[in-house]
């Protein structure tokens, strides 16, 4: 479980796992230097009272003075310094040579003349000791198991041993200045730990950050695009940094490959319409001059009215036109042609009336324009196919708005419709071949009008929101 935490928990996690080792381990070493501290107080407390003792004793014990030996024992006990002390002896006594008790500060436990052993177990290992270790001059007797520390001095006149002065210190006596230490100890501890542990938290994640952005930015590969993968990772010369560094060449590749992948993807497309339209390309040309051949002869020899050479005109510009769209799919789009005029508007609003009244829309036409030097067909395959579509996409009793202007230096078409947007997604890619943003379109018609906009040297944008749709393509006008 632990493994799969987060480094933003995981770092500051350990570090205060750290530093709470080190404190307790710290602390824990304080008490026991505290606690030896302590011992070492009381021993050289004790072996400085035996001497003084040990010292005093001989007379009274050379005249075997016993009373006055008592009252030695007994001395320290009424003094007011040794009373207040915490660190004093529970028993002091003499062992003769024969180690029966000599004389004790507490007779009634320690009877005059009795041996060390009969004042109890632990007296018994006291004993044990002496008989089997000699004293030599002071010493400190830490024994097993037992409740209390011994000082013993031996009593020396003239190099003659007359017996051995014993202080008994309780080992609990250690405990209320150890308390207070331990006590202190904590409270400094626990000082500590406050201070440092909201530290390391926040170095930790410091610490962390910039692997939790890094792993942040490696989940949303594959799921975003590399060139919408916006990471503000942090960049140095340590390896964090170089991980980042190396993190962003990455991204910086992984979007060229995907550029590549696309511009392959386009030239497929590409290269699908041209197999496409030059399969068909020959079967179109075909009747399509037969057709042509015969308006010119009609128009030529024929007898006709005014009406009829009206539309004898309109189905030879629209075979033309036809004629021209098949050279734009195969993306020859410079083709010879009369310039573009009032009279191609005409024809272009002629021809898309009847799909504005069956959609029931209202059409709005402004065309401003005088003849321009561009390729009438080629303007015009623009022009119906943007109103086509727009014609398509508006809902009913909606809006097409139609505006063509021109100056000397450009020609200027807006198309427009009110109804759905078109999605984002789609507007992207919207002039791309056999891209449809419509269930009934095949793909291709937005991608003939980029084509021949960018042969011409032109411009040509899509918007879409709520309200409506825009198209609007620029074209300049040669010099």
């Amino acid at each position: 479980m632990f493994r799969d935490l987060s480094f933003r928990y995981k770092i500051p996690l350990r570090g205060t796992v750290l530093i709470l080792i080190t404190s307790f381990a710290i602390t824990a070493a304080l008490i026991f230097r505290a606690y030896d501290d302590l011992k070492q107080d009381l021993i050289a407390n004790a072996e400085g009272l035996a001497g003084v003792m040990a010292h005093t004793l001989v007379p009274a014990m050379l005249r075997e003075d016993i009373w006055h030996a008592f009252e030695i024992v007994r001395t320290p006990f009424s003094a007011e310094a040794f009373a207040r002390s915490t660190l004093k002896a529970q028993n002091i006594f003499i062992i003769d040579n024969d180690f029966q008790i000599y004389v004790a500060s507490d007779p009634g436990r320690l009877q005059m003349h009795s041996p060390v052993s009969a004042a109890g177990p632990e007296f018994a290992l006291l004993e044990r000791h002496l008989r089997e270790n000699s004293v030599v001059n002071s010493q400190v007797l830490d024994l097993p198991r037992t409740e209390y520390l011994y000082v013993t001095t031996s009593i020396i006149s003239d190099r003659v041993r007359l017996g051995t002065l014993v202080l008994s210190y309780p080992r609990e006596s250690f405990t209320p200045r150890f308390v207070r230490f331990a006590g202190r100890a904590a409270v400094a501890t626990l000082i500590v730990l406050a201070a440092l542990l909201p530290l390391s938290w926040y170095w930790g994640a410091r610490l962390a950050e910039p692997l939790v952005k890094l792993a942040g930015c490696l989940g949303r590969i594959g799921r975003e695009p590399p060139g919408s993968l916006h990471c503000d990772l942090y960049e140095s010369r340590d390896e964090i940094g170089q991980v980042g560094t190396r993190f962003k060449g990455m991204l910086r590749d992984l979007q060229l490959k995907q550029e590549l992948e696309q511009q392959v993807i386009a030239t497929e497309r590409l290269a699908a319409v041209g197999q496409l339209t030059a399969s068909i390309a020959h079967e179109i040309n075909n009747p399509l001059g037969g057709m042509l051949n015969t308006i010119n002869t009609q128009k030529r020899y024929g007898q006709n009215d005014a009406m009829t050479d009206k539309t004898l005109s309109l189905l030879e510009r629209g075979l033309l036109q036809i004629k021209d769209t098949v050279s734009a799919l195969l993306v020859e789009a410079r083709q010879s042609s009369r310039d573009f005029g009032p009279e191609d508007m005409d024809d272009i609003r002629t021809l898309i009336t009847p799909d504005i009244q069956r959609q029931q829309a209202r059409l709005e036409w402004d065309v401003r324009l005088d003849t321009v030097p561009l390729s009438a067909s080629l303007i015009r395959q623009i022009l119906i196919n943007l109103l086509l579509n727009a014609v398509k996409a508006v809902p009913s009793r909606g809006t097409v708005s139609c505006s063509v202007t021109s100056n000397t230096s450009q020609l200027v078409l807006h198309i427009r419709n009110s109804g759905s947007p078109i999605p984002e997604k789609q507007l992207s890619h919207l002039f791309e071949p056999f891209v449809h943003y419509r269930a009934d379109g095949n793909g291709l018609g937005l991608w003939v009008c980029y084509q021949i906009v960018n042969q011409l040297g032109g411009t040509i944008e899509a918007q879409s929101d709520d309200d409506e749709t825009r198209f609007t393509t620029i074209i300049p006008l040669p010099s």
